[in-house]
């Protein structure tokens, strides 16, 4: 199995760069993270009842299919912490529009919160964002854990960044693995496969890959150490299991469909 530590980060150039991120958060205040009001859910039920069925045409238009149905029981039973590569801009949309009806809160890196329309869009679709900073772990350390406790589910993205259309897994960050040790909660990974469309022998639109989004089986955390420190081994190794498994899993689905 191949060390965390053996995986590229994502390249800075490969980073979308956030130029209009003006609307700047203070969290030295007071900052409510996620809204678990009932009010603020008749708000947004309209608004999300249509982004739904927007998804559902563009499923139609990337030819979204999903494989592993069976292991979404888990999310029937108790609150999880779900992951995925994080390679297109609708990844974390179809993670939603699959897990659905069920309620999924997702984390969206601090920068892209502070875009003054686009945090209203990214509030009303139950994501919240991450402090970019130390203490940022901490921080959301409890609005996800009320979450949990409620039964609802977290997307936590391990990569942090968005590689457009990439198909390598990066180097993760332990975050979502400590957080579901802390909260004692599932991970249910995800990992999205991009194929191309070929006619002729030419590639199609190369924005328009046919996707694929493969649920694997839940992995569960090593239960609490008496003195409450954080297993660190084993937690790496968890992580390392599910990069892993992400990377088998597009390399067998791409040589699936090369014979094809």
């Amino acid at each position: 199995m191949k060390d965390n530590r053996q995986r590229r980060l994502i390249p800075k150039e490969k980073i979308i760069v956030v130029k209009r991120n003006t609307k700047k958060i203070d969290f030295t205040r007071k900052y409510k993270f996620i809204y678990f009001d009932w009010w603020f859910e008749l708000l947004i039920s309209p608004f999300f009842l249509i982004c739904y069925a927007l998804t559902a045409l563009c499923a139609v238009y990337f030819s979204l299919r999903v494989t592993g149905r069976e292991h979404l029981r888990i999310l029937r039973e108790k609150g999880c912490i779900v992951i995925s590569n994080h390679c297109h801009f609708l990844d974390t949309v179809f993670a939603n529009y699959t897990i659905f009806p069920q309620r999924l809160y997702t984390s969206v890196v601090q920068r892209n919160f502070e875009v003054p329309i686009i945090r209203r869009i990214l509030r009303y679709l139950r994501a919240f964002p991450i402090p970019n900073s130390a203490l940022g772990f901490k921080m959301i350390a409890n609005p996800v854990g009320e979450a949990l406790r409620r039964g609802h589910h977290v997307l936590i993205l391990p990569e942090g960044d968005l590689c457009y259309l990439s198909q390598e897994i990066f180097q993760f960050k332990q975050g979502a693995f400590y957080m579901a040790y802390y909260h004692q909660a599932p991970i249910l990974p995800i990992v999205y496969v991009l194929t191309k469309r070929i006619k002729n022998g030419v590639e199609k639109n190369p924005h328009r890959p046919r996707i694929h989004q493969v649920i694997g089986a839940p992995m569960y955390p090593p239960p609490p150490n008496p003195d409450r420190s954080f297993p660190k081994k084993e937690l790496n190794e968890m992580m390392d299991k599910a990069a892993q498994w992400m990377e088998d899993t597009i390399l067998f689905c791409h040589a699936k469909e090369a014979i094809r």
